[in-house]
């Protein structure tokens, strides 16, 4: 798994021995809000050695992440209160042994700044620990509004990124190839400058939950054939009479994420993770699939057209969704 040491609900057992982790990130997501305070994560395996890993919330009181290895004890504390409206909470534990310091943060992703406190003396993680800690059927309990966790070595989530599904059908200059069997070298279609080459496919294992969760764009609402699933981040082309009445112009691009009327398409967040991947062709492109011209992925460059605003793009999803009703596209 790229970039992520563990996951929830992917359990992969540790290579070779287990050693303890030096400096890594906890990060979880829970979805708010919460009646009252909830046991998030609650780690305790029936080992020779004693062991603990618990996370508790209170919007009052704030955040205590409890560990326990042997006779050691630690509880790092964010005080509350915290910001507990509707949303989607962040909340990330990190520990780094060379450096001697924790630090722990709270965020409603979108709304406000973080809150964080750090201090000294962490106990690390093992990635025995994590392994049994992700399993569905191991030693841990987990809140009902938890909606992931997973454990990575920087210092930041790893990056959200454009992406497609394994099985979205890419037109190539041998016919539609699904996106998992491109390799790099191969001649993909473009709108606007025919074959181009796959200079890069990057291969992502993801959360598919909370901010991590992608989309379903449902057939035939967008001229494809079969649903596709794609990056809630990932750009669509979109043309059609209403662009052209609200924006003067013949085609503009949307986020996914912008196109979630549940007609139209809808989040998926019912699996722990998806395998996906990014098509890098050096420039913005657009890819053919499906019926669908979707952005390829790769260095940060402006986009081919114009890139609708949350508000524009929900004005226009509106407007589609009554055609809709009357029949798909």
């Amino acid at each position: 798994m790229k970039d992520w040491i563990a996951l929830s609900d992917l359990s992969q057992p540790p290579e070779g021995e287990a050693r303890p982790l030096r400096r890594a990130l906890f990060i979880c997501e829970v979805s708010l809000p919460l009646a009252s305070t909830a046991v998030v994560l609650d780690w305790q395996p029936q080992w020779d050695e004693a062991r603990t890993f618990s996370v508790f919330l209170d919007g009052k009181t704030g955040i205590v992440v409890l560990q326990r290895t042997g006779n050691a004890v630690r509880r790092h504390v964010l005080p509350g209160p915290l910001p507990m409206g509707q949303g989607t909470a962040r909340i990330t534990y990190g520990w780094n042994q060379l450096a001697d310091r924790w630090v722990l943060t709270f965020s409603l992703l979108g709304q406000g700044e973080e809150l964080r406190a750090q201090g000294v003396n962490p106990i690390m993680l093992r990635e025995e620990d994590l392994s049994d800690m992700c399993r569905p059927d191991g030693a841990g309990s987990r809140h009902p509004s938890l909606l992931w966790f997973g454990v990575t070595q920087g210092n930041e989530p790893p990056a959200r990124a454009p992406w497609v599904g394994l099985r979205t059908p890419i037109e190539t200059a041998r016919g539609p190839v699904s996106a998992g069997n491109l390799r790099p070298g191969d001649m993909v279609m473009t709108e606007d400058n025919g074959l181009q080459p796959v200079l890069n496919l990057h291969r992502l294992r993801l959360p598919s939950r909370g901010s991590f969760a992608p989309v379903i764009l449902r057939a035939p609402f967008l001229g494809q054939r079969s649903d596709v699933l794609i990056s809630a981040d990932q750009l669509v082309l979109m043309d059609g009479p209403e662009v052209e009445y609200m924006f003067g112009e013949e085609e503009v691009l949307i986020h996914a994420a912008n196109l979630t009327d549940g007609t139209i398409a809808r989040v998926d967040g019912y699996r722990a993770a998806t395998d996906c991947v990014a098509i890098d062709l050096g420039m913005p492109e657009l890819l053919l699939a499906d019926g669908l011209r979707i952005l390829s992925h790769g260095p940060v460059a402006e986009a081919p057209r114009s890139v609708l605003h949350p508000f524009e793009a929900q004005q226009l999803v509106s407007l589609i969704g009554r055609r809709t009703r009357h029949g798909a596209a």
